[in-house]
């Protein structure tokens, strides 16, 4: 079983990740942990050129990269099967992209569980992964008494 787990670095996504590990463990599985990144428009009055904002991204993706490669790391300290890969684009069709490439079995994701207007202006990533995967998703709920974004 392969199981494509999307990270964003919070604690809800940490408390996903471990599902996705005991999941995979007790199953014999894999774990692909994944970040999409978005190239947002830098804004400031004229104050970033082109090549200023492209070290923003450079960096931006080599953080990422060596963030899931250490967490990968320490994963696979403890016997688990863990790869990691970074896309940029609109986060839920990025996902849904990795697992159709990675032919995952299930997507396992955290959620912030925002209500009322959070949610609806701010959308939810895990509501449109769920809409449009290729596959079944596993949402994990952040944790109880932890502070909603």
């Amino acid at each position: 079983m392969k199981i494509l787990h999307p990270t964003d670095f919070s604690e809800c996504a940490t408390h996903a990740e471990a599902q996705a590990v005991e999941l995979a463990q007790k199953l014999g599985g894999e774990v692909v942990l994944f970040q999409a990144l978005v190239e947002a428009p830098l804004y400031g009055e004229g104050l970033l050129n082109v090549r200023e904002a492209e070290k923003v991204y450079e960096a931006q993706r080599a953080w990422a990269e060596e963030t899931l490669e250490a967490r990968a790391g320490q994963l696979r300290r403890t016997g688990a099967k863990v790869s990691w890969r970074v896309a940029v684009g609109v986060p839920f069709e990025e996902i849904g992209k990795a697992a159709r490439e990675e032919q995952a079995d299930l997507i396992v994701m955290g959620t912030h569980g925002r209500t009322g207007l959070g949610r609806l202006l701010l959308g939810s990533v895990a509501e449109r992964v769920i809409r449009t995967a290729p596959c079944p998703v596993l949402t994990v709920r952040q944790a109880k008494g932890a502070a909603a974004d």
